[in-house]
Formats: structure tokens, sequence, C-alpha cells
């Protein structure tokens, strides 16, 4: 069977950089599904993208697909023949079906639920030429494309309009037609630094070819490539480039021929806070910032151009020319809205709708510093809160982040320090959007992380009680980051406070209606998330879950948790989960209510005094006991006398009297876990 690299190009107008590498892995994710679909042997596929091409190339694909073995059922045995022997209509319909004449030329198959009659052959493997289309054709209609365009007479739609196709098999070009072209093997160059037509003369040449005209096909290489630059281009200034790891990605899928140059901007412009100035850079030109060994804004910038020109002066100033006016725009914006306090924005966010049926931003930053006079209370202190609830929106309506809203809250600080707001108040007003993504940090400050934890519960015991929870495929107000971003808070801060009493407070002041039963379920499923990130096991937490508490101060039950990891690893564990859960199966047959007290006149085994003794000893002990690991560390001691009572003694008597002594002893003893972890729930 013949194998060689195959080579698939497609040949765009510019693609939009940011879906660029998902564009591209979805494909190759794909095609390896599809070929893996049709049996078409293959060694890997490699990925190649640059602003006008997606490419792949599959290592030692196979030409054909294996013999294909075909194997049909027919009816049983017992119906396909009459009494005398003689081929019933159903057997002579099946054989018809399968091309055979004679019903004897069939097999038969025994399964345990008879005979049957059964066709089988053998028919030559599909060759990849015919394959082909097909598998390309599904492959890029499962792209994920956020706006497909159509063109010309074309009908389908696509990322991009498609002007050429390269398709070659070995050194052999394989027809294939989509999107309105026709494969070859004629690729095109750099857009300005190339002859434009290149040839391809087999896949192993794809990379060379295209480098010799000026482009780097590798995604992955110019990556690298750029990000060397950058280091060598610090070096010779003298500074630090801050690389932002989604901009380097940008520019990667913006250019063929990546060239960094340096450039400089008027230094008056450094009155501007810095974080106007790298959004203006960042957002609008992609350039990357410098900063000073202090990390100090410099006039500098750096741009990774397309072409590699004769007088890169030229392109510099260009550059130049470009950043000023956005510069200004930036320096104007923060001239304008240090004229008025955030005090005196707030009454602009009652013309700004935060949810229809919420309110207004005003309403919102209203319940946000109620919320924050409430959590000061049950903390015992005053740290400001309360006054950076109700300013932390304010911003939402300055010019400054209405052009760039990245800098929401960060603006609100500055503006607030301006106005001569408490260092405390202007810290939790520039901290609490945080954590802004996945692992971001939270916020730093007291005031910051109450403001914090007080707008996101906000948001979600407003959404949930109008029934707007997240779904599957829609989240537009981030309800799980910002639920994970609470409990993180919670948690990592180690603030002592209820969950849910939190939610309940929450929802009240969006009015009496509103319910926190079905966000509390939310929470949890988030929180067991959260865990199972973390390499916690889903029955560790369930154990955690199933103890006895009141509320959910998280920082608490965090350290019981991790109790319970540890306890896990003990050799006593897998026993003592064993008998709690024989012990939770007795409990549950009990009609009413669990017997409590005990009479130890009734034992009648050795065994049963010995767990009573080990159990009250047990209970004397963890009153003197801090931590959960170390009270788990003295429950696990009661596996040796706990084993010897199950051995020893018949639990469901037939005595109700010694039946219900002997049960109270159990719920004695399992009290004694619960008020750590239900231990069985470990499946150990």
């Amino acid at each position: 069977m013949k194998r060689a690299d195959y080579l698939i190009e497609i040949g765009l107008e510019e693609l939009p950089p940011k879906p660029m590498p998902g564009l591209i892995s979805a494909f190759a994710e794909n095609v390896k599904s599809e070929l893996e679909k049709a049996q078409l042997a293959f060694a890997s596929v490699e990925s190649f993208a640059t602003p006008r091409r997606l490419a792949l190339r599959v290592q030692d694909l196979a030409g054909e697909q294996p013999v294909q073995a075909i194997e049909k059922r027919g009816p049983s045995v017992s119906a396909a023949f009459d009494e005398h022997g003689e081929p019933t209509k159903a057997a002579a319909g099946f054989a018809r079906s399968c091309g055979v004449d004679d019903v004897a030329a069939l097999d038969r198959i025994q399964t345990d639920k008879g005979e049957w009659l059964v066709y089988r052959d053998e028919k030559p493997g599909e060759s990849l030429g015919a394959l082909l289309p097909g598998i390309l054709e599904r492959a890029l209609d499962a792209v994920p494309v956020e706006r497909a365009m159509r063109w010309g007479a074309v009908q389908k739609a696509f990322v991009r309009p498609v002007h050429w196709i390269v398709s070659l098999y070995g050194d052999e070009v394989m027809p294939v037609s989509l999107y309105g072209a026709t494969a070859g093997r004629e690729s095109q160059g750099h857009r300005f630094m190339s002859n434009g037509v290149v040839s391809i003369n087999a896949p192993g040449d794809y990379e060379a070819a295209l480098e010799s005209a000026h482009v780097i096909a590798s995604f992955e290489k110019r990556r690298s490539i750029i990000a060397a630059q950058l280091e060598q281009m610090a070096g010779e200034q003298g500074a630090e480039i801050v690389i932002d790891p989604a901009l380097l990605d940008e520019v990667t899928a913006l250019v063929e021929w990546p060239v960094t140059l340096c450039g400089k901007f008027d230094e008056s412009f450094l009155r501007v806070p810095e974080e106007a100035l790298v959004s203006a850079m960042k957002s609008h030109q992609r350039y990357f910032h410098m900063v000073d060994a202090e990390g100090r804004l410099l006039p500098r910038f750096v741009t990774i151009a397309n072409i590699e020109s004769a007088d890169p002066e030229v392109v510099v100033a260009g550059n130049e020319r470009v950043i000023t006016p956005r510069l200004t725009d930036a320096a104007f914006f923060y001239e304008q809205d240090r004229k008025t306090s955030l005090e005196a924005k707030t009454e602009r966010l009652k013309q700004v709708v935060f949810q229809s049926k919420l309110g207004t931003y005003h309403d919102k930053a209203t319940r946000i510093a109620a919320l924050c006079a409430e959590v000061e209370t049950l903390l015992g202190t005053e740290t400001g809160a309360p006054r950076a609830g109700l300013l932390c929106k304010a911003d939402l309506v300055t010019d400054m982040v209405d052009e760039f809203p990245d800098l929401q809250g960060i603006m609100g600080d500055y503006y607030a320090r301006h106005d001569g707001e408490p260092e405390a108040v202007c810290t939790a007003i520039g901290e609490h959007y945080r954590p802004t993504q996945s692992g971001g940090d939270i916020p730093g400050s007291l005031a910051g992380q109450i403001v914090a934890i007080a707008d996101k519960l906000d948001t979600l015991t407003g959404l949930f009680g109008i029934g707007q929870p997240p779904t599957g495929s829609r989240d537009p107000f981030a309800l799980r980051r910002q639920s994970l971003g609470v409990l993180r808070i919670l948690m990592e801060a180690e603030l002592d406070l209820d969950l849910f009493d939190l939610l309940e407070r929450a929802c009240k002041l969006h009015g009496a209606d509103f319910d926190a039963a079905g966000l509390k379920d939310y929470m949890i499923e988030r929180l067991a998330v959260y865990y199972q990130d973390r390499g916690i096991q889903g029955d560790t937490f369930d154990a955690a879950m199933g103890s006895e508490f009141e509320g959910l101060v998280l920082p608490t039950f965090d350290r019981r948790v991790r109790a319970i990891q540890a306890f896990r690893s003990r050799p006593e564990a897998s026993s003592l989960a064993a008998a709690n859960k024989r012990i939770a199966n007795l409990l549950s047959k009990v009609e009413g209510e669990t017997p409590s007290a005990v009479d130890p006149s009734m034992f009648a085994h050795d065994a049963e005094q010995a767990l009573f003794d080990a159990v009250n000893e047990k209970a004397r002990t963890l009153e003197t006991i801090e931590g959960f690991e170390q009270k788990l560390g003295a429950l696990s001691t009661l596996q040796t006398v706990v084993d010897r009572y199950f051995d020893d003694v018949l639990v469901m008597d037939n005595d109700d009297a010694v039946r219900n002594n002997r049960l109270a002893t159990l719920a004695s003893m399992r009290q004694l876990f619960l008020q750590i972890a239900d231990v069985s729930m470990l499946q150990l």
C-alpha cells in the first residue's frame, strides 16, 4: 500500500488575527478525526497558519483504506427455513439483498440468542483520492467561525474568501475543489516582498519554499522569532519590553515576515496614567511598551512590521505619527474626566442600565455599598468599603473608560485619588474587579476584598433571582468567573464569613421575592469544580460537605477538605470508611428517630463495652484538639475496636431493645466522625 506525506493549504484573504490559533487547531483536529473515521492510517498532523493561509501536513498518509470486511446478519435459522428445510421468503429476500442467489451460500453465526444467517464478504478499500474531498469538506465545515462570509457565486460560507488551494500527495497534485477554488501546487509568497507565485514540489518542501518567498509558515516559529527579536531589542535599548502573551499571539497572526522596530512618543504624555497609554498602544496599534529598571513606563514602543523595508526609519516615523493622536485622545479624556468628581459622576449612573430587571448601575452601586456595610459589621471592622462600593462603578461613565473599557476600576482608582478620597477607598475601587481571569490575583486590601465580594454577589443573586443563571452556551455576565472569584477571595483571604449568610443578605437587598436556594446549589457545584481542578477527589469533597456544620465558612471548610485528603492516605482509612458506610446503612433502616441513649448494662459482648469506652474517650479527646487533621488522626485509632465489634456483635438483634441499644452505640461513634467528615462517602 502506498504511503506518502500530504499537504493541504487554503489560501485566503487576510484572516482576523485573534481567532487564528483556534481556527488552525480545530482544522487539524477535525482532519485527524475524519482520517481516523475513514480508516486512513497516518503518523502525525502538522499545522501552519499565516494571515493569508491555513495549512496542514499529514505525515505518512495511507493512499487507500484497508480491505473492508462486510458482515450482515439476516433472519434466525429457525425463521429462515420451514419444517421441510426449505428457505422461507425471509431467507430468500435476505440473500437477494446481499446479491446471493443460493441461501445455502450464506454463513451461519451462533449467539447466546440462537443461530442466525449471516452474509460475509470483503471489498477493496476506497482510495485517498475518492475520500479526500469529503474529508476536507467535513473538517472545514466543522471549524468554528464566528462570522462567516460568502463571496461571488460560492454558496458555502467560510471565515474569508478563498483564492487558492495547494493539495499534494507526495509529489503529485491530489484533485480537490473547495469554496470555488481548484487545487494545484502553486501557493503565494509575501504580498509585497515576493514575486507572488510559489511552486511547491512536495509536502516536505513547503516551509523552505515559502521562506524563500519571505513567508514563515509556522505560527510557532514566527512567535519564537518575534520573542527573540524583542529580547534583542530590549538589550539594544537598555530597557525591558513587557511581553503580553495575548498580544504576542495577535501580532504573530498579523505578519508573515516579522521585523521588529522601535519608535518613541513625546515624554509629555507620561503625565497620563501609564495604564491608559499602554492600553492605547496595545489595543489600537498592537505595540509593545517599554519600562525602565524600576518598572516605570518609557516614552518608547516596539512595533512588529510585516515588511523588511529598505528605509526602516520611514516605517518608524509613520508609526510615531499614528500613535500621537491616540495618546493625545487619552490625555484629553484624562483632563476632561477630572473636571468632575467620582461622587458627581454617580448621578450619571442613573442613566446607565445594568440589567433591565435589576435596575441601573446607580442601583447596583447602592446595593454594593449596603452589602459592604453589612460585611464590615460581620467582621467587626471599618475599612472604607461602603464608600468604595458607592463609587466603584462611577468610572463607567468617564470618557477614558468609554474609549478603553479594559481600564474600568483602574481609572476609578486614579480619579478617586484626584478627588482626595482615602487611600483604602481608592485602592478598593481599583481592585474590586479582581480576579479578572482564571488564576488571576485577588484584591490585596481588605476593603478591596469586601467590595469585590459584594459586587460579585450582587450580580450573582440578581441574575439567579430573575431566572437567568448561566447555561452551557451563554454566560454574558461571566457568572462562572464571578462565582469562582467569590470563593477564592473568601478562601485565600481567610475571611471568616458564612457564604450562605452572605447570599441571603445579598438577596434581601434585591427584594423579598429573591431566593438564594438555587444559587447556593450552584456555588457548591462551583466549589466542587474548584477542588477538582486542584487535584482533590470528588468523594473527598462529598465527605466534607456531608459533615455536620452550620453555614459555609470557606477557610474552615478548606481546612476540613485538606484534612480529609490527608486522612485518605492513612492505612486505617479504608476500614473506617467501610465501617461508617455500614453504620450509615444500618441507621437508614431505622424507622423514626435514631436511638440515642446507650445502656451499658445491656451489653452482651466485651466488644460492645470496648467500643462504648473508646467512643466516650475519643469524644473527650476531640474537645481538646483543634485541627481537623489531628481530630481525624485521633479517630483513626478506632479501627481495631470497630473491626472487632462487627466481628463479634450482631447489631440487628431480634430483641428490639438490644438492637436499639447497639444502634445507639454505633450512632454515637458515627456522630464523632460527622463533626469532621462523612467518611462513609469515601471510595477507598
